[in-house]
């Protein structure tokens, strides 16, 4: 079934006055099911950004070394690498609200046992880089669930409404994550943040519950899951503008988003900010990131999207760049507003027109390989982490930004199709 054949899901807006009404910034939070959906993913936003501030102050303090920083968010990406698309077959299996809501009850199970390890004074760094090995498998399971339950709640006119207002919580949960983070971690220390993201996961666990078993399941499975995987991949390697987005989205997140696990670096070293300017840093991308999500989600119905992908690619790049290489720590801040900004924007529209490609008994499977290009960005700190203990900070994440412009620039010329999407 595809996906302009889902009806609406929620049982509270007829097809017809759902067909006529205006999609405004907020339309998608008026449907009851999308609204409990969205607080959940809040919550949990709130948690991993949360947590990211804490476990990355907490290697670079215990070993003052980027190189350790990329080891231990490798480690997390490792999994989703190798388990995402499998976690995709599952969820277009199962039921995504039961996968989405035990996910966090994991996810907080985990947090809980590193902060009674560092308020114990027991944390080593392998307690670190086991956890993100759990958490990265846990990710690989909750992520394509997560993307794939969207279309069901919303109808298909609202689709790129429901992803943007979906990355506008990620992004305002980010902008208060690392903000507030930077200042808590300062007054109630890392131990004290990892509680505060235990509560969290379970508070995102509980407003899951309020969703209805509406979601879909494929019924009457009679194939492996070997099968599956490999209709997915023939599914994908036949559908070139499908193949060309994910590998927008594997480059874009590969060499644009991996400045955020360096920030560190660039508190510490580069510009000698401390611990709340780290925060403020992390906050002024999750700014820009908000109101990205927010322009985005206010266009509605907008026809050019293959268009509009392309040109926040091309900026998402080239601020990216102009953060790395910025003289001063109030340049660098300006910069990160528009690095978050334009990377929110791509991310929504990209992810948008994939879901909107994709018929929805595939949309498990296809937005698995999606969820493993968040895999690049901890998987390329790891060699980012040495060079930058080798060359600093701002000639290794400047390069990727220059690199992933001309990138898009050179996928605008390359596949026409793209521009033409809407």
């Amino acid at each position: 079934m595809s996906n302009s054949q889902i009806p609406p899901s929620t049982g509270e807006i007829s097809p017809d006055s759902a067909l006529l009404r205006r999609i405004t910034t907020f339309t998608s939070l008026r449907t009851p099911h999308y609204r409990w959906f969205w607080l959940g993913m809040l919550a949990n936003f709130l948690g991993v950004h949360l947590q990211l501030v804490a476990r990355n102050w907490l290697v670079w303090d215990m070993t003052g070394s980027a190189l350790s920083l990329g080891i231990v968010i490798a480690a997390w990406g490792l999994p989703i690498l190798l388990l995402s698309f499998y976690g995709g077959t599952i969820a277009d299996r199962v039921r995504k609200r039961n996968l989405l809501i035990w996910t966090q009850v994991a996810n907080a199970c985990i947090a809980l046992i590193i902060a009674v390890l560092i308020t114990g004074g027991w944390i080593q760094l392998w307690h670190l880089i086991f956890a993100a090995v759990v958490e990265g498998v846990i990710f690989a399971f909750h992520v394509p669930a997560r993307l794939a339950i969207i279309p069901e709640l919303v109808t298909r006119r609202e689709v790129m409404n429901a992803i943007a207002l979906n990355s506008a919580s990620m992004n305002l949960s980010r902008f208060m994550g690392f903000a507030v983070g930077g200042l808590l971690l300062g007054v109630i220390g890392i131990a004290g943040v990892y509680y505060i993201v235990v509560l969290a996961f379970f508070l995102s666990a509980g407003l899951l519950f309020m969703l209805p078993r509406l979601d879909r399941i494929r019924r009457q499975v009679t194939t492996s899951i070997r099968t599956d995987l490999m209709d997915g991949l023939r599914y994908i390697n036949g559908n070139v503008v499908v193949r060309s987005l994910l590998l927008m989205a594997f480059v874009c997140i590969g060499f644009g988003l991996p400045h955020l696990n360096i920030m560190p670096v660039f508190a510490d070293v580069v510009h000698d900010v401390g611990e709340s300017g780290f925060g403020f840093m992390l906050g002024a991308s999750g700014l820009g990131s908000v109101v990205g999500s927010l322009a985005v989600a206010s266009l509605g119905d907008f026809k050019r999207k293959g268009m509009l992908m392309l040109s926040f690619a091309f900026l998402f790049g080239a601020m990216v760049a102009m953060f790395a290489f910025s003289g001063s720590y109030y340049m660098a801040l300006g910069m990160l507003v528009l690095v978050g900004g334009f990377g929110a924007g791509y991310l929504a529209t990209n992810s948008t027109l994939v879901q909107s490609l994709v018929p929805h008994d595939m949309l498990g499977r296809v937005m698995s390989i999606y969820v493993t290009t968040f895999s690049l960005m901890p998987l390329a700190t790891l060699p980012l982490g040495a060079i930058t203990d080798a060359v600093g900070a701002p000639l290794t994440i400047g390069s990727g930004g220059i690199i992933l412009a001309l990138f898009a620039l050179g996928m605008t010329a390359l596949v026409p199709r793209l521009k033409r999407l809407e």
